[in-house]
């Protein structure tokens, strides 16, 4: 994030929160999918981009053509996952898991994505969450390309 435009940020940031009429719970719920507790750490583009991303499936509208200049994200934004990777990763889950529910998915990518929710994961982070799932899909012995049962030492 360039110095210029940090406080223009922090402005459309609570301009979103007081439109969607967020409580201080809800709030720091939506930050800490970011990382981050308080606005005022946000350091990087994909930290905000994650947070306006948030704000904007909750039904924060855009009012001015200043803040659509900073919003790059609706979904599928640039830098955020795309549908075909989270419809990848649900996939590879349901494949490979042993517990096949919406927690222990979410545990994972706390674990390898450090965010809070599947929306919330950068392409990057999601990225590694497929090569993790379909290195587990091959320990458990799928082949994640076919859905077919690998059969070692034969």
């Amino acid at each position: 994030m360039t110095v210029r435009n940090i406080g223009n940020k922090y402005k459309i940031i609570h301009v979103a929160k007081k439109q969607l009429g967020l409580d201080d719970d809800a709030y720091r719920a939506v930050l800490s999918g970011a990382g981050v507790t308080s606005s005022r750490d946000i350091n990087t583009d994909a930290q905000f981009n994650t947070v306006m991303s948030a704000f904007l499936k909750l039904g924060f509208k855009s009012n001015s053509d200043k803040v659509g200049k900073y919003i790059n994200t609706v979904t599928g934004a640039s830098g955020m996952i795309s549908r075909r990777q989270e419809y990848y990763i649900k996939g590879l889950w349901a494949l490979a898991s042993r517990y096949k529910d919406e927690k222990s998915l979410r545990k994972i990518i706390k674990r390898i994505g450090k965010v809070d929710d599947i929306s919330f994961l950068s392409k990057r982070d999601a990225s590694a969450v497929i090569l993790a799932l379909r290195d587990i899909c091959w320990k458990a012995g799928f082949n994640p390309d076919t859905r077919e049962g690998v059969c070692f030492g034969q």
